[in-house]
């Protein structure tokens, strides 16, 4: 039971809606290659930022089990019908806006991960698997592409170098190099990895989804250490109301607990 994030997936797909993007089936054998640690891009040796200084920056993660949805959102967003959904690659990049070798300068931009796991039953289980896909982007170290990114905030801002422009950087190969993380999690059945650059995209609507990624992730963080099941005196009772499937994990804490108060 992974609905956690359905909602918010929705609302994500809206905001995409009235953009064409370019679709890319993922390649590992393209992927661009990475540094073994974070990698330090001076001023002076990078060509742009990606969210830098006044310019929008967003991150999201959404995680599902829902084949159904996820399968919706392929067709939505690639404009096919259900026939030839049911064959398109698990694996695929979207790039809404100009690529990373059309950029001349600072851009807003944000990065959208949609991910399709093996639902898992309670909150303790929940919250790893969602720590686990989240926490990708801090094992992904592009060469030339320096992430600047937080697990309690939803900017992330990206510093590319001008020699990974020369040497052919896109964010099709990002995207292939993301994959290829989120593809040793076996968990994970299916990954979209959208970059955004358009300059009329609202990345103000979509910080606010991204910001109540973090607050999910917080709350099933405190239902694990337990919480009072009074609702009127929880603290986390206005997320719980708001997220499907959240206040079933929370009440479900506690029904183990009232079957076998060690655990």
């Amino acid at each position: 039971m992974m609905q956690l994030h359905d909602a918010m997936i929705m609302r994500v797909r809206e905001l995409l809606s009235g953009f064409s993007p370019r679709i890319y089936s993922c390649d590992e054998s393209k992927a661009w290659p990475e540094t073994k640690d974070f990698e330090m891009i001076f001023q002076k040796d990078a060509a742009f930022e990606l969210g830098g200084g006044n310019k929008a920056s967003v991150n999201l993660t959404c995680v599902t089990d829902n084949t159904e949805l996820f399968a919706e959102g392929r067709k939505s967003v690639l404009g096919r019908d259900a026939s030839e959904v049911r064959t398109l690659p698990n694996y695929e990049i979207c790039v809404y806006g100009r690529d990373l070798q059309e950029i001349q300068g600072d851009v807003s931009y944000a990065r959208i991960c949609e991910v399709l796991v093996k639902g898992e039953a309670d909150a303790e289980l929940t919250l790893k698997l969602l720590q686990d896909v989240d926490f990708v982007k801090f094992h992904v170290y592009g060469k030339g592409f320096m992430m600047r990114t937080s697990g309690q905030s939803e900017r992330e801002p990206v510093r590319v170098a001008k020699k990974a422009l020369r040497d052919g950087i896109t964010f099709e190969r990002m995207g292939d190099a993301f994959i290829s993380h989120y593809k040793k999690n076996p968990n994970v059945l299916a990954v979209r990895v959208s970059f955004i650059t358009a300059d009329a995209f609202d990345y103000e609507e979509l910080a606010k989804e991204a910001k109540k990624t973090v607050e999910i992730r917080n709350s099933l963080s405190k239902i694990q250490k337990g919480l009072p099941t009074e609702c009127s005196v929880c603290d986390i009772r206005e997320i719980c109301n708001e997220v499907t499937g959240l206040r079933e994990l929370h009440f479900g804490k506690k029904e183990r607990r009232e079957k076998d108060p060690a655990g």
